[in-house]
């Protein structure tokens, strides 16, 4: 079953409402003030019941001047149209204004309603109808079917109805996406449930009870309850009519133009899209002022031309515009662009790219890349996404960015991207690169490990993988991480590493210890032994070494090192104190806390060891980093991770 919205376009006082409730028996007009005035300012809601049970939604959009903003905001989310066009008044302006306004959302399915036909005879009927086939000639309008009607005595109605079904049997469901956006076009509260927003879903799909977000200010709400045309629904979808009953969300917290969706998306501060001015408009300069209207988002805007000096009426060009402020958009968006008092319509366009660089100098490189993305395939868009970054961007980042399924963009990543960018994949994971950064960041990788191993040249292992990841400045759980482990699996199956417990080092590294080498080894511990309780400093330990053995201090910090790594000592705050030591401390502690569960002070340890207030705290603080005693208050207390080693050396 098709999920489908009919949206009215035409100008004030045409019929459009009438015709709405001849059709449907809804009243579009529920404000005091529209039937006080006789005229549509906001937007209606109505919905229709299709021979083939399904039921068509219908969104009445106000025809005055002042309201054409309202009118994009509805007609932003629609299928197709009704045109309604009144048979005593022929084609107005805004009648006109509609149309374009319909051409640059790229609705190309629609009917054409001429109402009001009993107030005039046959031979203005004919002119009219001649009127309206000389106006759309040469566009797809000519194509539909106007229909004689009668709001007021039911006449036509019925022929209405059938085109209006002919129509949902030709237009094709909108393409879903993979992320939930609705424009909230309106907002109340309603007793018993709290706030309720609705608004046309322009894609994804929502379930009940799940999370959502108020954008762009990035508030987390709840779904409480949904409706889809006065029915309780636990799912609603792209092309529905949605209201939707959320927990967290208060009136104050609403403006024009927000968006409800089911994560945080990035705001956009510029875009680039193809613009179109209306014939009726002289010109634009390089650098020109307007109202960027985008659903029901309103936002002042600078346009800067990228492939021309000048825009004509009538013409197209490529821009780059900027906002006032931060809003959130897709590309493939449609929007209509109105002079910056909002009194007359000057053009419009679709978004090309919703996030990019900024484009300070007007060259022939840019130019054709911001082009390539007009008809750009789907690898070229992904190459294009990967050139604005010199970082790993993960095949879910570009996912969510052009809002395709994310197996789309894996499936892609499978065959060539474009010669200048990388693709790696990792289980089941893919990840984009430019190749230059890619050689840069292997070869800052090899000049690391040559770094590591002169610094610690008695020991055979080298990085870790976190340490590899955070040399590069890369995140936890991102696309970096996964490229770093991508990376280092490459360079060892391409013999540049090698793999030491859990370190990697480079495959030309190895320590073969002399003699001398040994006994420099074994002069160090035996003096971090002796010292007992008293761990030397490090001003004392370096002369001493000196002059002993003419150890100097680079190499007395390599042998520390290496003894660290090999569990013959600890490195507690600074301090080198020797493995036995700690490890006999340790059982110590464990063997008098197992008989004494109310645990043991700082006083007591000391007594235990028999040693002095400093060492107690050292090993006190190793022991609380191997997580074998807690500390309550004055008191440590045993741990469970005791009961691994019972006495031994800790896990590493």
């Amino acid at each position: 079953m098709k999920h489908l919205i009919m949206g009215t376009a035409g100008h004030v006082d045409h019929g459009k409402t009438a015709l709405i409730k001849a059709l449907t028996g809804i009243d579009c007009d529920t404000h005091p003030e529209e039937k006080r005035r006789g005229i549509t300012i906001n937007l209606g809601f109505a919905y229709y019941d299709l021979p083939d049970k399904s039921r068509l939604g219908i969104i009445d959009v106000p025809g005055h001047r002042n309201f054409v903003h309202t009118m994009v905001g509805g007609a932003a989310g629609i299928d197709f149209f009704l045109l309604v066009i009144a048979a005593n008044s022929g084609i107005m302006p805004q009648t006109r204004e509609h149309v374009r306004i319909l051409e640059m959302f790229g609705i190309k399915k629609g009917v054409i309603a001429l109402n009001k036909i009993d107030l005039i005879d046959d031979e203005l009927l004919l002119l009219n109808l001649e009127e309206i086939g000389d106006f759309f000639k040469n566009t797809l309008f000519t194509k539909f079917p106007i229909i004689g009607v009668s709001a007021k005595t039911g006449s036509g109605i019925n022929d209405l109805k059938q085109s209006i079904f002919n129509v949902c049997q030709e237009v094709e469901e909108r393409e879903p996406g993979e992320i939930f956006r609705m424009y909230i076009d309106r907002i109340f509260t309603a007793q018993g449930f709290g706030t309720v927003v609705t608004g046309t879903v322009l894609g994804g799909t929502l379930c009940q009870d799940t999370k959502v977000y108020l954008l762009p200010w990035e508030k987390e709400l709840r779904v409480r309850r949904m409706e889809h045309h006065g029915k309780e629904e636990k799912e609603v979808r792209a092309g529905d009519r949605a209201a939707i009953n959320l927990v967290g969300l208060e009136r104050g917290d609403f403006s024009r133009g927000m968006i409800i969706s089911d994560r945080v998306l990035e705001t956009s501060t510029m875009v680039d899209a193809k613009c179109v001015l209306f014939d009726s408009v002289l010109k634009l300069k390089l650098w020109s002022s307007a109202l960027f209207l985008c659903g029901t988002n309103e936002t002042q805007c600078r346009i800067h031309l990228l492939d021309c000096d000048q825009l004509n009426a009538g013409e197209e060009a490529i821009v780059q515009i900027v906002f006032s402020k931060p809003i959130v958009v897709f590309n493939g968006d449609r929007f209509i662009l109105r002079n910056t008092s909002s009194d007359m319509t000057i053009g419009g366009g679709v978004i090309i790219d919703a996030h990019p660089l900024h484009h300070r100098r007007r060259t022939e490189k840019m130019e054709k890349e911001v082009k390539k993305r007009l008809s750009g395939t789907l690898p070229e868009l992904i190459a294009s996404e990967t050139r604005k970054r010199y970082r790993v961007i993960s095949h879910k980042e570009i996912a969510d960015i052009l809002n395709i399924s994310a197996e789309k963009i894996f499936k892609a990543a499978q065959d060539k991207i474009a010669d200048d960018i990388f693709v790696f994949t990792e289980n089941n994971e893919a990840g984009f690169l430019l190749i230059n950064e890619y050689k840069r960041i292997k070869g800052r990788l090899i000049k690391r490990f040559e770094s590591v191993h002169k610094d610690n040249p008695y020991d055979e292992k080298g990085m870790t993988f976190e340490s590899c990841v955070s040399a590069f400045g890369f995140k936890k759980d991102c696309a970096g991480e996964m490229f770093i482990k991508h990376l280092l699996s490459t360079l060892e199956n391409d013999n540049f590493l090698k793999k030491v417990t859990h370190t990697w080092s480079l495959k030309s590294h190895s320590v073969t210890l002399t003699k001398d080498m040994e006994k420099e080894i074994l002069f160090v511990e035996d003096y971090l032994k002796n010292s007992g309780f008293k761990p030397p400093l490090m001003s004392e330990l370096i002369p001493f070494a000196k002059s002993k053995r003419f150890i100097h201090e680079t190499k007395l910090r390599q042998i520390l090192h290496y003894l660290v790594k090999q569990s013959t000592a600890y490195e507690i705050e600074g301090n080198f104190i020797h493995s036995s030591i700690v490890n006999t401390c340790r059982e110590k502690m464990v063997k008098a806390l197992e008989c004494n569960p109310e645990g043991m002070t700082v006083s007591q340890f000391r007594d235990l060891i028999k040693g002095n207030r400093k060492i107690c705290l050292l090993l006190l603080s190793q022991y609380d980093y191997e997580g074998i005693v807690v500390r309550r208050g004055d008191v440590r207390v045993l741990a469970d991770k005791h009961h691994a080693f019972k006495g031994s050396e800790p896990p590493s």
